[in-house]
């Protein structure tokens, strides 16, 4: 017999199968969500409401979920991404409306399904108004300061409700040191609008080491649920970290320079908001100089006459804790090798500096600078030995700066001159010198309207000063001519 007659048949029979199989139609699962409008009603301002969406898988394999698109103000919770055959999944889906208005948006979920389908429930909403609690925790730092060993500290915080909804104190919990103890526990109360409760804390301190605690208290205040109220006692303890102040500070300036003071590196170790406090704490005897920018992170200080500055800065975290000061102090040193100022003792009067060339005059022009001959032209070789005046204060105190970058060899007078009262009498003028930076001379003279006070002479290049002892007298002319 052939052979053949017994395969030819089974090689048809696979063949057959293997073009069943080909035909056979690939299995997936089958997305349903439940409901596809999904709404939530009218939900309070700054409140929130969850409601769950269904996800179900009727289909024979795994189904997987991704992609998931949601538009503000609903949000999704934690969720699973796949679910089983025959099972379903629940989402949280959160409305919290922030205005007084209708909201209307889609939750879509890509998947695995056939055709890749997509899932999509339409979610809606509204804003309305509503009375809403407002917790107020106040205050939220106490500072028991020193309590020695043995003895007993008090303070009180209040919980009160300023909002116009019935508040509910979900929990108050303490934590850090037990050398506080707190009296009551509102947990579980409800306060109505307007409405407060008082808690007592005691410090029983076992060493003067130094303790910290905090007070957390939990409420269904809509946009502030938890508040923390700090506890101090006895500095806070090794481990209780302070606000810092940081400041940048120059070290060394010219008169009549504003300077930067840079505090914007201060920090608090918990990484709280800080506010900043800045006070000028020295000034050199005479300066009228002002500082700006008392609040911010930097400061400017407008030095007016030279000598030493001192600023300090105080940084604050935002439960209220206090830094240790931190002091920049710094000096305006003048950069001309000749540099005369002036102030006096009466808030109108104007009195005016005068430095008169070697060979000059009083108020004759070029020789004398002054109030009317700010910048004379005396260089013989450049402008570096011009003088100037910085400026003229003529409404009381001063200062009034004379300068000269690099003068020529020669005795320069230094003279003062009370122009006019203005209403004040007699004064105090007092006069500075300084040769190359270095302050050579101070000197103080009361005068009457219309003095003129000669103060002394200037020696170039030696830079010696010599003060002149004769007596004040009437100004022969009172302008530049």
């Amino acid at each position: 017999m052939d052979r053949t007659a017994y395969w030819l048949p089974a090689l048809a029979l696979v063949t057959a199968c293997a073009g069943n199989q080909n035909n056979i139609d690939k299995v997936y699962p089958i997305p349903a969500i439940s409901p596809e409008l999904l709404s939530f009603g009218d939900v309070a301002v700054d409140y929130s409401s969850t409601l769950d969406i269904a996800v179900i898988n009727s289909g024979p394999v795994d189904l997987d979920l991704s992609d998931f698109t949601i538009q503000e103000p609903f949000t999704l919770g934690d969720h699973e991404t796949t679910v089983a055959p025959d099972e379903q999944i629940t989402i949280p889906v959160t409305f919290l409306p922030s205005t007084y208005t209708s909201y209307t948006g889609a939750l879509t979920i890509h998947t695995n399904g056939e055709d890749d389908a997509v899932l999509t429930a339409v979610l809606t909403g509204t804003g309305v108004d509503a009375p809403t609690p407002d917790i107020d925790v106040d205050p939220v730092l106490l500072d028991f300061g020193g309590v020695s060993p043995g003895t007993v500290g008090t303070k009180l915080f209040t919980i009160a409700n300023v909002g116009d909804g019935s508040l509910n104190i979900e929990s108050m919990e303490q934590a850090d040191s037990g050398a506080f103890a707190l009296t009551g526990d509102p947990t579980g109360f409800a306060l109505a609008a307007g409405q407060s409760t008082t808690i007592g804390v005691y410090y029983s301190p076992t060493t003067s080491n130094g303790d910290h605690a905090t007070v957390t208290i939990t409420s269904d205040d809509p946009d502030e649920p938890t508040t923390v109220v700090s506890l101090l006692g006895n500095g806070g303890g090794a481990d209780f970290e302070y606000p810092v102040a940081v400041i940048d500070c120059p070290g060394e300036v010219t008169p009549r320079e504003t300077v930067e003071l840079d505090g914007s590196g201060s920090y608090d170790p918990d990484g709280s908001d800080i506010t900043y406090a800045w006070t000028a704490i020295e000034v050199p005897e005479g300066s009228q100089a002002a500082l700006s920018g008392t609040t911010s992170d930097t400061a400017w200080f407008a030095t007016d006459i030279a000598g030493e500055y001192a600023v300090q800065l105080t940084v604050t975290n935002s439960i209220g804790v206090l830094s240790s000061p931190t002091t920049c102090t710094f000096t305006a040193v003048p950069e001309e090798e000749i540099h005369v100022e002036l102030t006096w003792s009466t808030p109108s009067a104007d009195v005016d500096i005068h430095l008169v060339q070697p060979g000059g005059s009083f108020f004759i022009n070029p020789t004398d600078c002054n109030w009317c001959n700010q910048s004379p032209d005396w260089g013989t070789t450049g402008s570096a030995q011009n003088p100037s005046l910085d400026i003229d204060d003529y409404i009381g105190y001063g200062p009034e700066n004379v300068n000269d970058l690099s003068p020529a060899d020669g005795t320069y007078a230094v003279k003062v001159h009370y122009f006019t009262d203005n209403g004040d009498s007699t004064l105090t003028a007092t006069v500075k010198v300084y040769l190359y930076g270095v302050l050579e001379a101070e000197e103080s003279r009361a005068m009457d309207r219309d003095d003129v006070w000669d103060a002394g002479q200037i020696q170039w290049p030696e830079g010696l000063y010599v003060e002149e002892t004769t007596a004040n007298y009437e100004a022969p002319i009172r302008g530049c001519e």
